[in-house]
């Protein structure tokens, strides 16, 4: 029986450009390390989008996720915590990626994110 896989197309980066990129851009430090409690050789796909599933309890029976376009609010919330100094730890790289995704910074996609130092 053969094993079944799935051939897919990644933007590749590595963990220090990625740290690099996201210091320069919001005038923070960051570790992609610790965002991801990674390990050395891992690899980490991160799906970056420009939209985010809303949550509605009062909507119809089977439409309570809607697509909407724009930054997801608990993470325009947790990235304003992050850049308040009132977090207490590096947020999940994948937040980041999609407020850099929503205002333009950056290109929407599957990353692969390389951490081996």
């Amino acid at each position: 029986m053969p094993l079944k896989t799935t051939t897919k197309a990644y933007l590749h980066v590595e963990y220090k450009d990625l740290e690099d990129f996201i210091t320069a851009h919001y005038g923070l430090p960051y570790s992609v390390i610790r965002g991801l409690e990674a390990h050395n050789g891992a690899l980490h796909a991160v799906k970056v989008s420009a939209n985010y599933e809303h949550y509605d309890p009062d909507a119809e029976e089977g439409s309570h996720f809607t697509w909407r376009e724009g930054l997801d609010p608990e993470v325009a919330e947790t990235l304003g915590r992050w850049r308040s100094g009132t977090l207490g730890y590096d947020p999940y790289p994948g937040e980041l990626l999609h407020d850099l995704a929503c205002s333009g910074h950056l290109e929407p996609g599957e990353y692969l994110i390389n951490v081996a130092w």
